[in-house]
């Protein structure tokens, strides 16, 4: 009889704390196979989407390896997938040269790319908390962090441009929007949508968005002063759809 009780009782808490515990998405590593210009193809998978990041790697014969491209999927078809290849430019720096590595076939290519890093955008702390919460295998920056460095800017717009730079600065591959309870999944570096997830409602229909996003410091983002005109965002909702292409 106690076992049953314990039983009803471990499912009832399963049911309260619903969460997502596993990862939302997997790295896919493969090699390229022909190389043509800023365009290679590569053997294709399940864990890649239209519009997935990641880099290209180069191994040296000292075990040694380095980042020498990004990699964005153009196109795929089940058995195949069309990359294009750009420079990587993460970790830049103007005092040192360019690495001058064209890359070949056989290099090694690694699609979602720190894609178990993620921004959030949020219209409030409820949201916030309950995307965070549910998605447990996801290292969520704070939004704190990037509301601070917008506020620096002067920057209470921010578009897809910004967004990639924040994503940069916090080494992530990924910005959650959450947009009328549903999560728009989209890549840092081709800023497209990969995954659309929805059923997480938080308690907070009655409450008023906050722009640019929820965080703590959000109403001390403000326009430049060398700027004539208020450019702060009015309605959180038709923002994002708007700048994310949703109908």
């Amino acid at each position: 009889m106690l076992l049953r009780y314990f039983t009803i009782l471990t499912l009832t808490l399963s049911s309260l704390f619903c969460v997502y515990d596993q990862p939302l998405f997997e790295e896919y590593s493969t090699v390229l196979r022909t190389v043509n210009k800023n365009r290679a193809t590569i053997e294709d998978s399940p864990l890649i989407e239209v519009g997935s990041s990641g880099i290209v790697m180069r191994r040296f014969e000292n075990s040694q390896e380095t980042i020498i491209a990004r990699a964005i999927v153009l196109a795929k078809d089940g058995i195949s997938a069309l990359v294009e290849l750009k420079p990587y430019d993460a970790l830049a720096q103007n005092t040192f040269p360019k690495l001058a590595i064209i890359p070949k076939s056989e290099d090694e290519i690694r699609l979602n790319y720190l894609y178990n890093r993620s921004l959030i955008v949020a219209p409030t702390y409820e949201n916030y908390k309950a995307v965070t919460d549910y998605f447990t295998k996801i290292d969520w920056v704070h939004p704190d962090i990037p509301a601070a460095y917008l506020a620096k800017k002067y920057v209470p717009n921010p578009d897809l441009k910004d967004f990639g730079e924040l994503c940069s600065i916090n080494l992530t591959g990924l910005i959650a929007f959450s947009i009328e309870n549903r999560e728009y999944f989209v890549d840092c570096i081709s800023h497209k949508i990969i995954k659309v997830s929805s059923g997480i409602k938080a308690d907070d229909e009655q409450r008023l968005n906050v722009t640019p996003f929820y965080s703590r410091i959000s109403a001390n983002i403000q326009t430049s002063p060398l700027i004539i005109g208020d450019k702060r965002i009015k309605d959180y909702t038709s923002y994002y759809k708007k700048l994310l292409g949703i109908e």
